[in-house]
């Protein structure tokens, strides 16, 4: 279910598109936190201040993981990488376990010059495996996702590989604008 696009809304209550609560499949009466992470990824709200508008037309069917990152340019020697990534280590996530899959590995994403963005996963054992743990990955400028729509790639349009066991990688169809410096915040469905 999807709650309402305005009108009243409220953490509680018996009103399917007007409790979060029940949005998040919880009980109507559940002891709930404007502040806590899954009201947060309901509402696209990474940090900062978070209202009850900020729910208006969301649906926790459709969010798997949310994550911002703080943009950083790092040359290493002959490589220039623009993003969020490790080894070398250069910008700063909300979140640095992937909450795709079940072991919540490491991941990045980042270009390398130019290039397309690469979404990297490092997770030897997780669930699912392979080619799977998510839809579609909207990329927005700023730290939530009232800013600017940058970018949708869908997984099945992403060029997949696992160049060794436990590692995957998703070559994006665009470098998502990654700035020398600055924030984008990802959605995955």
């Amino acid at each position: 279910m999807t709650l309402a696009s305005s009108g009243t809304m409220s953490i509680g209550g018996t009103t399917t598109d007007r409790s979060i609560n029940l949005e998040l499949g919880r009980s109507a009466t559940a002891t709930s936190s404007m502040g806590e992470t899954d009201l947060r990824t309901l509402a696209g709200v990474a940090s900062g201040a978070i209202s009850i508008s900020d729910f208006y037309g969301k649906s926790a069917e459709d969010v798997l993981w949310a994550v911002g990152i703080d943009a950083e340019t790092l040359v290493d020697g002959p490589v220039t990488y623009h993003g969020y990534g490790l080894s070398p280590a250069h910008g700063s996530t909300t979140d640095t376990t992937c909450d795709l899959f079940s072991t919540n590995p490491t991941w990045y994403i980042r270009s390398v010059f130019t290039g397309p963005a690469i979404f990297y996963v490092n997770d030897t054992v997780g669930t699912p495996t392979g080619n799977a743990g998510w839809t579609t990955c909207k990329v927005y400028n700023g730290t939530d996702d009232s800013g600017t729509l940058i970018h949708t790639q869908e997984r099945t349009d992403a060029s997949f590989t696992q160049p060794q066991a436990g590692i995957r990688l998703w070559t994006f169809d665009d470098d998502l604008d990654l700035p020398s410096e600055g924030n984008r915040y990802l959605v995955f469905t």
